[in-house]
This record gives structure tokens, C-alpha cells and sequence, in this order.
């Protein structure tokens, strides 16, 4: 059986070895930075020994340029009065190359209150470093991937908007007016015979004609760019409640500036798409979408007295999918800002929001 003796020096060598060996770093530096002490395994991950830093080197000159003045503030409250600090910095190794840390850095004090020096543990977050790095490239290829989505929408939208209303508009006037000609010197004999199916074609065309129209406005409303973004909330609202029966009140608050066209453009197609989840998902019977300004930004709300959902775990099919981000990256465009609030048997609110330019 071990002596009182051994059994304490046994103790103090696995202490050693835990803290010389431990899976993260430690060390610890005086007022002025020089290291007093650092354990194997952060000299392993610096590529030094002890001999070469313990008392000859100041950590400071481990840390990049970009992150040492950063350091240098965190140790100097540390001196002053300051318990814990914690920061992350880049770290040279011996070889020139760097990796990332995390410093969690605590002051050792005497009886007095009086500053000793530090206890540091270092943990190596080059990985997560790494995989944030891949993770925001993604993000911004995916927004880049969005707004040329975005783009590439709005062009076929235009074209295929001003294809409807100039050809196919056209042509349909030009039927419906041969129609009517035919109709007035159609003789009396005939009209028993084909003047119902006459009446019921020029109704037929009249109605293809407020179609095309409908559709040539929901692609790219001319009414939009000739008397903004107000004007066209109220046309759009009441098509929508005429084909669907949910009550829309549009309440557009004055006055309401003129936006760019691309932020105008960004609104309406948020209006568009919450319309549109609305009468996919909320069971609602009515929507209030209210346009107001400040002196800074414009907003738009889309308001419904549907069913709702819980808006917390962005786990609904209404808070994800290409929708949604289409609708985020057009205001992200625009300096504008989308957020969604909803409650389970509360309805949902779509709020965009548009800077101002000033003038």
C-alpha cells in the first residue's frame, strides 16, 4: 500500500500529465505578456518548446497583426480589474503557418486584489473557423444564385407581359371587333341560326380579354410604373378578392413616396407572393395590407385572420422554401428587410420593409 507520501506524488503526476497533456491548451503570461508557463499540448499545436518560450517570448508576438491590439486590450482590463475575458484570435505556429483559437482568459490575484498573471485555456476552432468560412460562401453563392433568379424573373415576366398586352390583346380586339361587325350585317335569316353562338363567342372574347389583361397586370402591372406602388395595392387587392372571395382592405397611408422602381418592384412581389400563401395555407376570410412611410423607410404589412402557425421553429412550409427566399433576396436588394409573425389561430403578418433614398 502506498505510502501517504507516494500516494501524494502519484496525484501530482497525473495532475502534470492532465494538465500538460489535456486535450485543449494552457498557459499562462504576466502583466507584460511574457509566457510563464504553456503546456505540451499548445506547444505541440505552436510547433515550439518550452525552452523556446517559457520566459523568452511574449504571447503577443504568437497573434497576427490583425488580432493583437484586440489581445493586448483584453489583457490590459485584465491587469486593471477585470475576472474573465474571452476572445478569439489567429496564432502563429513556429513554421509561419496559423490556426485559429479560442481564449478563455482568467486573472490570478493575490490576497490584495493585486494582478499576477493569467490563467489562459486555448482551444483550436480551426474547423469551426473552416466550416463558417464554407458555410458563409454558400450563403452568399446561394444569394447571388437568388438575385439572378430574381432578375431572370422579372425579365421573362416583362417580356411576356408586353407580348400579352400588345399581340395577344390586340389580336383578341381585332376578333372581337370583326365579331361585331359581323354581327350587325349578319342577315335576319342567318341570325336564328348562328346569332347565339355569335353573342356567345363575342362574350367569350370579351372575357379572354380581361384575362389577358389580368394575367399581362400579375406579371408586370403598367399601372405600377405609371402611378405607383399605392394604386397598384388597391387594383391588385381587388382582383384578388373578386376571384377569391377573401375581403381585402388595403389602407395605403399618405402620403406614401415614390420609391426606386426595383424597391416598388420588390414590394408588390412580396404582396403578391403573401396573397398568394394566403389563399394556399391560411384559411383566412379576410387580409389587411396597410402601406406606410417614415422619414427613413418605407413598410409594407400583409395581415391575415387565418389559422397561423408557430413561426418560433421555421419548421411551416409558409417560413421556407424558394417563396420565401426569392421574397428575402428581392428586398436584401433593395437595402429592405422581410420578417414574418405568426401564432397558431392568430393569423400571420408579412412585414417588408424599403429604405428611403433621399433626394
Amino acid at each position: 500500500m502506498p505510502t501517504n507520501d507516494a500516494a501524494s506524488e502519484m496525484v501530482a503526476l497525473d495532475l502534470h500529465d492532465l494538465y500538460e497533456n489535456a486535450p485543449c491548451g494552457y498557459h499562462s503570461v504576466g502583466r507584460d505578456g511574457t509566457i510563464l508557463r504553456i503546456n505540451q499540448t499548445e506547444l505541440t499545436w505552436l510547433g515550439f518548446t518550452q525552452q523556446e518560450l517559457v520566459g523568452k517570448r511574449n504571447f503577443a508576438e504568437l497573434i497576427s497583426a490583425r488580432c493583437c491590439s484586440e489581445y493586448k486590450r483584453a489583457l490590459e482590463v485584465l491587469v486593471t480589474d477585470q475576472e474573465i475575458s474571452e476572445i478569439e484570435l489567429e496564432l502563429f505556429r513556429n513554421d509561419g503557418s496559423m490556426f485559429d483559437a479560442f481564449l478563455r482568459i482568467a486573472a490570478v490575484r493575490d490576497s490584495q486584489r493585486t494582478f499576477l498573471y493569467t490563467r489562459a485555456t486555448v482551444i483550436d476552432i480551426t474547423a469551426r473557423k473552416r466550416a463558417e468560412t464554407e458555410a458563409r460562401i454558400h450563403a452568399e453563392q446561394l444569394r447571388a444564385i437568388s438575385q439572378r433568379v430574381v432578375e431572370i424573373q422579372e425579365t421573362e415576366r416583362r417580356e411576356l407581359s408586353a407580348e400579352l398586352h400588345d399581340r395577344l390583346g390586340q389580336d383578341l380586339a381585332a376578333i372581337n371587333l370583326n365579331l361585331h361587325i359581323i354581327k350587325d350585317q349578319l342577315p335576319a335569316e342567318l341570325w336564328t341560326k348562328v346569332g347565339q353562338r355569335l353573342d356567345d363567342s363575342i362574350a367569350l372574347v370579351e372575357r379572354t380579354v380581361e384575362v389577358v389583361r389580368d394575367v399581362a397586370g400579375a406579371l408586370r402591372p403598367l399601372v405600377l410604373d405609371d402611378y405607383g406602388l399605392a394604386v397598384t395595392l388597391k387594383s391588385c387587392g381587388e382582383q384578388f378578392a373578386a376571384r377569391t372571395g377573401i375581403r381585402v382592405i388595403v389602407n395605403a397611408k399618405h402620403p406614401v413616396p415614390r420609391l426606386q422602381p426595383e424597391a416598388e418592384m420588390a414590394l408588390f412581389r412580396t404582396s403578391q407572393e403573401a396573397l398568394a400563401n394566403v389563399l394556399k395555407h391560411a384559411g383566412a376570410a379576410a387580409v389587411r395590407v396597410t402601406l406606410a412611410a417614415d422619414v427613413k423607410s418605407v413598410s409594407l404589412t400583409i395581415a391575415d385572420d387565418g389559422c397561423g402557425f408557430d413561426a418560433k421553429p421555421r419548421t411551416d412550409h409558409r417560413t421556407n422554401g424558394l417563396g420565401l427566399l426569392i421574397m428575402q433576396e428581392r428586398l436584401r436588394a433593395v437595402q429592405g428587410s422581410l420578417r414574418i409573425e405568426s401564432r397558431p389561430g392568430a393569423g400571420t403578418s408579412v412585414i417588408a420593409t424599403v429604405r428611403r433614398v433621399q433626394s
